[in-house]
């Protein structure tokens, strides 16, 4: 890819899954790579690495001070960090609800609230946000996924607009099922058929070292007039 070498980068949600390949795609690269999540990640290759909760705004504000601090700046953030609740929504709790929210767009609104000043002084940064098939399909028994998912391409399409003359490039990742390790296990313990694999027209989930790919893609220079993008990394699921 060009112009990711020497590239400084924030990734949240770092630890594993598909944050931890999209850390080690970015170092494969030549990216200088900050990664945080709920537990320390631990590539040896990070320029800086820690823990935080990036529902918390103390948290995260130390958190941004750190990374640049280590760094000297940041040029892109990829804000991966997310979780999911499955079930009924008719037995879904507040307290659940608002925690999948809190995480994937409260938390994507303070890490990049908190970044955006320096890369707007600077007049150039990238911004990679994590959205779903979800975001733009319905997804029965995943309301506060849904919901969240949604939130955030909408917080990333406005933040797109509202930055593309000042130097910013924002976009928002859709990925469709993809094998992280939560995935395969549930894989292996499954009796019935894999109804949602079967919806991927392409045949299989994803391996998270192909949305890795996609998210360097839409960091590198290679996508300069890429912009305010649903980009659908999905083996057509979302087209079917």
């Amino acid at each position: 890819m060009h112009g990711l070498r020497g590239s400084r980068v924030l990734v949240t949600g770092g630890a594993g899954g598909i944050g931890a390949e999209v850390v080690d795609r970015l170092l494969l690269e030549g990216a200088l790579v900050a990664a945080t999540d709920l537990v320390l990640p631990s590539n040896p290759k990070l320029s800086w690495s820690g823990k935080a909760d990036i529902t918390d705004e103390e948290d995260v504000s130390q958190m941004t001070e750190a990374v640049l601090a280590a760094l000297g700046g940041v040029d892109a953030i990829v804000a991966v960090a997310g979780i999911q609740a499955n079930g009924p929504t008719h037995e879904l709790s507040l307290a659940t609800f608002r925690k999948v929210v809190d995480v994937s767009l409260i938390g994507t609104f303070l890490v990049t609230k908190a970044l955006l000043p320096q890369m707007l002084a600077r007049g150039s940064g990238q911004i990679v946000t994590f959205g779903s098939t979800a975001a733009v399909n319905s997804a029965p028994e995943l309301a506060a996924y849904a919901a969240a998912k949604g939130a955030v391409l909408q917080y990333t399409r406005s933040i797109a607009v509202e930055y593309a003359r000042r130097g910013l490039r924002i976009n928002c990742i859709c990925p469709g099922g993809t094998l992280t390790p939560l995935l395969r296990t549930l894989n292996e313990e499954r009796i019935e058929p894999d109804h949602f694999a079967d919806k991927h027209p392409i045949g299989r989930y994803a391996e998270p070292s192909e949305i890795a790919a996609a998210v360097a893609f839409l960091l590198s220079e290679d996508s300069s007039f890429v912009l305010g993008t649903a980009f659908m990394v999905d083996g057509g699921y979302s087209a079917s």
